[in-house]
């Protein structure tokens, strides 16, 4: 692998400023600045720096603390995101666990399981088995067994998040998660803008706004949440 001069090392250690071609890796650490040209094959990703990749990633473990671009897709089977990444492709992992923020600007995020306490913004479907989020979830549909998502800001970065939410505004209301379509077995909300939430047990906690829900077993609803249509057994 050619490092064109600038740090790139046999060990897959990377600490340069510049570009580099893809390949396969054991494990492959970039803390540096730079451009990865080219699909990235590793058993283990781990980004401290500000990076470009032109290219899938697949890894056993993808970790990013620093700001990263993924121009097409990532495959990994535990994502761990505590910096700032956005994804031009999919995401698809089997434990996904986001305290930083992703954006993916593709149509889909599937996994096993997701917790997030950052922001996770998606412009089409979020899919996984188990969703649990104190942070913000953006989609235009959620789909799931067991979902949580009780975005309320609290302390530290969210603070920081909440107060930026009130100085921007609509456009990006960090105070709520906004989501089209709401469909789980059981699904549990605090803070969500939906038009639309289906499910067998349903509870529609604090600040909620929903334009219709629909719970074919146990539903409850928090007198501060506002709810228009109501269906299912009462």
């Amino acid at each position: 692998m050619e490092s064109n001069g600038v740090g790139f090392a046999s060990d897959g250690k990377y600490e340069g400023v510049g570009t580099f071609e893809g390949g396969v890796y054991r494990e492959l650490k970039i803390s540096g600045v730079c451009t990865v040209n080219g699909d990235i094959e590793a058993e283990s990703v781990k980004i401290d720096g500000v990076c470009t990749f032109n290219g899938n990633i697949e890894a056993e473990s993808l970790r990013i603390d620093g700001v990263c671009d993924c121009r097409e897709s990532i495959s990994a089977k535990t994502f761990d995101c505590d910096g700032v990444l956005t994804i031009y492709g999919n995401l698809r992992a089997g434990v996904a666990d986001i305290d930083g923020v992703v954006s993916v600007r593709g149509d889909k995020v599937e996994a096993d399981r997701i917790k997030c306490d950052g922001v996770l913004s998606v412009e089409g479907e979020i899919s996984a088995d188990v969703i649990e989020a104190d942070g913000q979830l953006n989609a235009e549909e959620i789909v799931g067994d067991h979902i949580v998502i009780k975005s309320y800001w609290r302390g530290g970065i969210k603070r920081l998040l909440f107060k930026l939410g009130e100085k921007i505004g609509d456009r990006w209301n960090i105070k709520y998660s906004v989501i089209g379509l709401i469909e789980g077995t059981t699904v549990e909300l605090r803070s969500v803008h939906a038009r639309s939430v289906n499910g067998h047990d349903v509870h529609i906690g604090k600040h909620c706004e929903i334009d219709r829900v629909e719970a074919s077993g146990e539903l409850t609803i928090h007198p501060s949440a506002s709810v228009g249509e109501v269906a299912g057994p009462q």
